[in-house]
C-alpha cells in the first residue's frame, strides 16, 4: 500500500494543519464520497479573481483539522497555504456535525491521527504523520 506522510505544519488555538507529501482526491462527508478536486474547481470559480491563482485544483495537499469553538465539534477539510498563512478553503471532507445548541457530542470527536487514517482508508493509502 502507498504511503503518504502528513507533516504538521501550523498550529493554531482550533485548527492543525497537516501537508502532505501527496495529494489525496476523496473525502467522507455525510456518509458519501466528496470529489476533492471537483469541489475545488467550483470553489476556484466563485473566489474573487486575484486569489484564483492561489488554490491548486489537482488534489488535497494541506488537510486542516479544526475545532469548533462554540461547541463540541471537529470537522476536516482542505487546507491551503496563503501569504498570511495557513487556512482552511471550507471544503469539508471529513468528521462529524454534532448539534451546537446541545454543546455538541464528544463521542464523535476522534483525535487527528483518526482522521488522518479514515482519510487514507477512502484514498486507498496510508496515512502516517511525520513525527
Amino acid at each position: 500500500m502507498k504511503e503518504i506522510i502528513a507533516k504538521l505544519v501550523e498550529t493554531t488555538n482550533y485548527q492543525r494543519f497537516y501537508e502532505l507529501s501527496e495529494p489525496i482526491y476523496k473525502g467522507r462527508r455525510f456518509g458519501s464520497d466528496v470529489d476533492i478536486i471537483r469541489e475545488l474547481e467550483e470553489c476556484k470559480e466563485r473566489m474573487d479573481p486575484e486569489y484564483k491563482r492561489i488554490i491548486r485544483t489537482n488534489g488535497c495537499h494541506i488537510i486542516c483539522v479544526s475545532d469548533a469553538f462554540t461547541h463540541i465539534e471537529r470537522l476536516v477539510f482542505v487546507g491551503e497555504k496563503f501569504t498570511s498563512g495557513y487556512g482552511s478553503i471550507g471544503i469539508h471532507i471529513d468528521g462529524s456535525h454534532t448539534i451546537r445548541m446541545h454543546g455538541g457530542d464528544e463521542r464523535y470527536v476522534y483525535p487527528d491521527e483518526v482522521y488522518l487514517r479514515h482519510l487514507g482508508i477512502i484514498n486507498g493509502v496510508k496515512i502516517n504523520i511525520e513525527k
